[in-house]
């Protein structure tokens, strides 16, 4: 028995030897990489995307992989007739050296724009589209692209047909000068009309719906751009989970073309339960339940309620606001929405108390894309108790009001849910009383600007700048709580508590004020992967009146933050404290939310 154990034994060790010695050659590594030749760029430059690198097994990568990774990092920047040869090390050598040989060539830079053919576009449009400078490197990727925005500027004039021939001229006779002209031969065949659009697939939505939300008549050139844009408006709907779009003649050769637009609905009924905190001062929940598409017609209908929870032991009191509003998102079969709400309202803290309930509606356009007019009347009836920055108390016992609202916003910020370009701007106001009706007199107005600026491809430059009034006239000085303005908190200045900034009741509660400004700066780093950082600097105060706006009542914030970004937003995490113009540092605060802080 020991003797049979004992060669189990020996036997056992001899196949582990002999595994591990399989293992050793089925896996060897490349032990270096090396490059000869006129090397433009640097070898991490040259490798990137092909898998090579010193120890990585010879069997996760091949040589037509890496040679095909190399030209085409030569080519996109400008080495177009570059050549590139590979060595493999063979199997068993004692070295696994790969040796990469490079000749680039000479480097394609862009010379004159030359358009022959067909005139239909404008030469300064098609200068315009062009993804390279002058000067600049020619890569096949940029020429692929400008041929297709050239294709696209005349399918969107109904010219599905057009064809378009780029070629790269020779390199001037001067041997010094690396600029070649890019000559575009253009045809643009025949325009292509609308013909008849229908709508299949819809279970309960009408066709309608669907149709109004392409911006094309029959009759009219088959516009591309118009008709992608009607397919994402379709999608923005809510109600269908699958679009799909048809031409009917279009590889036939006719030029008046038939659309079907294929739709698939999805359950489009909707409760949402949310609920989280704002600062460390306040909880909320809110449950709301939607209905888009009331009658078959994209109208919609929403009911619920938010609550929210001041948990500050100084500063504690409730908040509860249900509503009910009906949205017709083509008013009276125009471009205009309009909306129904009927509210009530209930704010209870310990230094202010408000209760109202009453109605509004509200008419909506967009235009140009990134313009957008709202104009509203609401009229409720209310009561409210607060105190003055003067310790006097202000009592209002149930009285009606009414109130005209008007405003525009344009918005030119990509993506939207987390902008590193462009800008939002909004302009409004509002008028209480006078000749809107009601008892309390008081007006609004609010402007707010915000510019998000990418300094590179990892680095975000975002500011924003706004200010508001709400004051009494005709001999009226108090605004109900809920229209008075306040600042402190995680989305306006950070270091300081929620709504803590500003005139304060004798006990220290925040009342509110009548004026405000504000301004925001941050400085937005992509690390790795979804994981930024951002710095900023927050200042701004809330005055009773406008002569008594000063740097010393103001209040100032700065600190660091972290960012993760997801599909509904970056997770923020942000630590600010508040060095204040006149005093030492205050204890600093954490803020955790979702999306940005503007």
């Amino acid at each position: 028995m020991t003797r049979k154990i004992t060669q189990t034994f020996v036997l056992l060790l001899i196949l582990f030897a002999f595994a591990g010695k399989v293992d050793a050659l089925s896996e060897p590594t490349i032990d270096k990489v090396t490059f000869s030749g006129n090397l433009p760029l640097s070898d991490k430059s040259l490798l990137r995307g092909s898998g090579l690198h010193e120890g990585v097994s010879i069997f996760m990568v091949s040589s037509n992989q890496v040679r095909g990774a190399v030209v085409s990092n030569m080519r996109a920047q400008g080495y177009l007739d570059c050549l590139v040869s590979v060595v493999w090390p063979r199997w068993g050598v004692e070295t696994y050296e790969v040796r990469i040989n490079v000749i680039p060539g000479r480097q394609s830079l862009r010379g004159a724009l030359i358009f022959l053919g067909d005139s239909t576009l404008s030469v300064s449009e098609m200068i315009e589209y062009c993804p390279m400078d002058f000067g600049t490197p020619v890569s096949p990727v940029d020429t692929i692209s400008y041929k297709s925005a050239v294709l696209g500027l005349y399918s969107n004039l109904g010219y599905l047909r057009a064809d378009v021939e780029l070629e790269l001229g020779a390199f001037a006779e001067d041997s010094t000068d690396d600029r070649r002209n890019i000559q575009l031969t253009l045809e643009s065949g025949s325009v292509c009309y609308l013909g008849e659009i229908t709508v299949t697939g819809q279970e309960s939505v009408r066709d309608e719906v669907v149709l109004r939300e392409f911006d094309l008549q029959p009759g009219a050139p088959l516009n591309m751009k118009k008709m992608r844009e009607g397919l994402s408006s379709v999608y923005s709907l809510g109600l269908f989970s699958n679009v799909q779009i048809e031409y009917n003649g279009l590889n036939e050769g006719r030029d008046t073309i038939d659309v079907v637009v294929d739709v698939t609905e999805q359950d489009y009924i909707e409760i949402d339960v949310a609920s989280g905190y704002i600062s460390p001062e306040a909880v909320f929940g809110s449950v709301f339940w939607r209905q888009p598409n009331i009658m078959g017609n994209n109208q919609t209908l929403k009911l619920g309620a938010t609550y929210t929870r001041y948990i500050a032991s100084d500063n504690s009191g409730n908040e509860f606001e249900p509503q009910i509003v009906y949205g017709e998102p083509w008013f009276l079969s125009s471009r205009w929405s309009s909306q129904l709400k009927a509210d009530y309202y209930y704010m209870q803290r310990d230094h202010q108390e408000e209760r109202s309930f009453g109605g509004e509606v509200s008419f909506s356009r967009k235009f140009l894309d990134i313009w957008r007019y709202t104009a509203g009347y609401r009229i409720e009836r209310l009561r409210y108790r607060s105190a003055m920055d003067d310790s006097t108390e202000i009592v209002q016992d149930w009285t009606n009001t009414a109130r005209i609202s008007s405003g525009f916003t344009r918005d030119t910020r990509i993506p939207l849910l987390n902008p590193v370009r462009g800008t939002w701007f909004k302009i409004a106001g509002s008028v209480s009383g006078g000749i809107a009706g009601g008892n309390i007199d008081f007006y609004t107005v609010d402007g707010e600007y915000r510019l998000f600026l990418p300094l590179t491809s990892k680095f975000v430059l975002a500011g924003r700048a706004a200010g508001s009034v709400s004051l009494g006239y005709a001999g009226n000085i108090s605004v109900p709580p809920d229209d008075r303005l306040y600042l402190g908190g995680g989305t306006t200045v950070r270091g300081y508590d929620f709504q803590t900034l500003g005139p304060e009741d004798a006990e220290g509660n925040p009342l509110g004020g009548n004026v405000m400004v504000l301004g925001n700066i941050e400085t937005r780093f992509s690390l790795l992967g979804n994981l930024g950082v951002v710095l900023f600097c927050d200042a701004g105060g809330v005055w009773t009146e406008v002569q008594q706006i000063s740097k010393g009542s103001s209040g100032f914030g700065t600190g660091v933050g972290i960012r993760y970004n997801t599909l509904i937003g970056p997770i923020r995490l942000d630590y600010g404290f508040a060095p204040t113009w006149e005093n030492s540092l205050k204890r600093g605060k954490v803020y955790f939310a979702i999306g940005q802080a503007f």
